[in-house]
């Protein structure tokens, strides 16, 4: 797991036992006053204690509906009136000149709870119906303070649960961003590809058709022509092919220091925090498009397949040898080699030609490097 990971499990654990224990003393302190008072029937006292029951199990599906988020928390309309109406019951019949304050604690719950997700405007709206009818019920039962007591409550309480609950929305909505940010970093070298893909293809298939079309208008007028033409389009075929395997491969001439720029706006992009170190240019120009698919692969492979927070890539010299490293503090992964000339697979086997080596090593306690060596001399 890495410290993005854990640190959301962290303030996932946070913000559910903070709910937790909220919605435990909402019904734990008024029912310590239950049992302190000698004013009450037992038949009242079980009355009490039922339908503090029902509220604080309505309250608590409120409160823990938060942890999906302000925008997503779900509520039973019906449920959340029922309960809204005993817990207000139990505010009226059971406040007293000392302890008025904790029989508004269970309507206070539902109150919160249904703000959650009640919407931008409707929250505060939820909020504000609630200290009015705390207040009118509380200054019905038991006069002015006992109502403005009520208000207080309600309006404390509401707003350090909406307080609790909007910390844990905007981190749900951060992580989705991050999420979002590497999935969209993809999608761009998708997009690059397809981009180098049309460069390389199009001029030759546009002048391929053209010459194909020539040579068919001049057959039976001009074999020679018609034949030279034809000729042309199997050159202009043969050298699409070669530059699109090329591509494919990783093989196209494209510098190091270009690779390393590319990989490391796509890394920042999808908020990871990406350096280069070394010098590309030391690189030996033959070297340095394979080394350039290790830079791609690395890169890819962090944003597909794990979450990191940092990520370094090196260029040194070791001895006669060119060493590029790619190491992320992710989770580690298994490499699985598919044998089908893509991937780490892949990458082994244009690095074993050349007289080189590509390991994937995972790290302990977290993280993956992705090293490349080639003799500096060598001929890629």
């Amino acid at each position: 797991m890495d410290r993005t990971e854990a640190g959301l499990q962290w303030m996932r654990r946070v913000t559910q036992w903070t709910l937790l224990s909220v919605a435990g003393l909402v019904v734990l302190i008024p029912a310590s006053d239950l049992f302190a008072r000698d004013d009450l029937s037992p038949a009242a006292v079980g009355a009490a204690l039922v339908a503090l029951a029902f509220v604080g199990y309505v309250q608590t599906r409120l409160l823990m509906g938060g942890m999906a988020g302000l925008h997503d928390a779900p509520r039973s309309l019906p449920l959340v009136v029922a309960a809204a109406v005993v817990a207000l019951g139990l505010w009226g019949a059971l406040v007293g000149d000392e302890s008025h304050w904790m029989w508004v604690l269970p309507f206070s719950g539902v109150v919160s709870g249904a703000a959650f997700g009640a919407g931008p405007v409707g929250r505060w709206l939820v909020i504000g119906g609630g200290c009015l009818a705390a207040f009118g019920v509380g200054a019905l039962a038991s006069g002015v303070p006992a109502g403005t007591a009520g208000v207080f409550v309600v309006a404390t309480f509401a707003l350090a649960c909406l307080a609790q609950v909007w910390i844990w929305d905007v981190t749900l909505r951060l992580d989705g961003a991050r999420e979002q940010a590497g999935e969209v970093a993809v999608l761009r070298e998708r997009l690059r590809f397809a981009g180098d893909l049309h460069d390389i293809q199009g001029h030759q298939l546009q002048a391929i058709a053209l010459k194909a079309q020539l040579a068919a208008r001049l057959i039976g007028v001009d074999d020679e022509a018609a034949r030279g033409h034809a000729n042309d389009a199997h050159a202009l075929a043969l050298e699409a092919l070669s530059e699109t395997r090329e591509l494919v491969q990783g093989y196209r001439r494209v510098g190091l220091a270009t690779e390393l720029t590319n990989a490391v706006g796509i890394l920042r992009a999808a908020g990871v925090d990406a350096e280069v170190e070394g010098t590309p240019e030391s690189v030996p120009v033959a070297l340095q498009p394979l080394f350039g698919s290790l830079v791609r692969e690395g890169a890819t492979n962090l944003l597909r397949h794990t979450r990191a927070a940092r990520c370094e890539i090196a260029v040194e010299r070791d001895g006669d040898d060119v060493v590029v490293r790619v190491i992320d503090d992710g989770v580690a992964r298994v490499i699985v080699p598919n044998g089908d000339g893509t991937g780490v697979a892949g990458l082994r086997e244009r690095f074993t030609a050349v007289g080189g080596q590509v390991e994937a090593t995972p790290l302990a306690p977290r993280g993956f490097e992705l090293c490349g060596r080639a003799p500096h001399k060598a001929t890629a």
